[in-house]
């Protein structure tokens, strides 16, 4: 009786531990969490600001990379994103200044009662080289500031013609900024601390200003050359 005990014991324990295996998701399971942004191919997950389709003039895709000759303006992702991770990679052209906005919507200024299209930016510029950031590398303009608004902590941006790795996370209110695998901004949108940071700022007057539950990714043109790669987002 003991031994058959035993051996149900034994059965019970190995059928709980092929079950528990069978369950645990795979690598190319985890992969599938991801929605590939930027494939290096194609552009079919994004729009140019004004709603028409990707703009081939300006924006060129070469060798794997997305990038800007010229002026192309905005472009934004076709969905909106309330709760993500976005993960890309940046190589930046020496003194060049671009940027990844995101919770992006049409904002309203209500001192002057105009619209524009808008969101928080996750700054992307050669601190090293740009003319009134290099004086000031680790300032709320620098790379991977929140725009204007809060300044990136331990960060180490490698210089202009290498690859760095940048990081957006956003849960509920909250917001992080990493760059090169280190967290460099932790804040709360429309906290007193946020509210107070952006009333110093151009935007005093934009109501609701990151703010928004959801929102689109932006690509931003500020007419300089810079590389991007591997640009993927997952739903949190």
């Amino acid at each position: 009786m003991k031994k058959i005990n035993l051996f149900s014991l034994v059965f019970i324990l190995l059928l709980s531990v092929s079950a528990n295996a069978f369950v645990q998701p795979s690598t190319s399971e985890k992969e599938k969490e991801w929605e590939i942004l930027f494939d290096g191919k194609n552009m079919d997950k994004w729009k140019g600001q004004a709603g028409q389709k990707f703009l081939e003039k300006g924006w060129k895709i070469k060798e794997d990379m997305l990038y800007l000759e010229g002026r192309g303006g905005n472009i934004l992702t076709k969905e909106k994103y309330s709760d993500f991770e976005l993960v890309f990679e940046f190589n930046l052209t020496e003194a060049a200044n671009s940027g990844i906005k995101y919770f992006v919507n049409t904002v309203k200024n209500q001192e002057t009662g105009k619209t524009m299209i808008n969101g928080p930016e996750y700054q992307v510029i050669d601190d090293y080289n740009y003319k009134g950031i290099k004086d000031d590398p680790h300032g709320k303009s620098s790379s991977g500031a929140l725009y204007l608004l809060y300044a990136p902590k331990n960060k180490k941006l490698n210089p202009h013609g290498e690859w760095n790795k940048g990081r957006i996370v956003a849960k509920g209110k909250k917001v992080e900024h990493w760059l090169n695998g280190v967290k460099v901004v932790s804040c709360k949108r429309g906290s007193k601390d946020y509210l107070q940071r952006k009333s110093t700022t151009k935007f005093k007057n934009d109501e609701d200003y990151g703010e928004q539950e959801s929102g689109h990714i932006m690509l931003t043109d500020h007419g300089d050359v810079v590389y991007f790669k591997n640009i993927k987002i997952r739903k949190l």
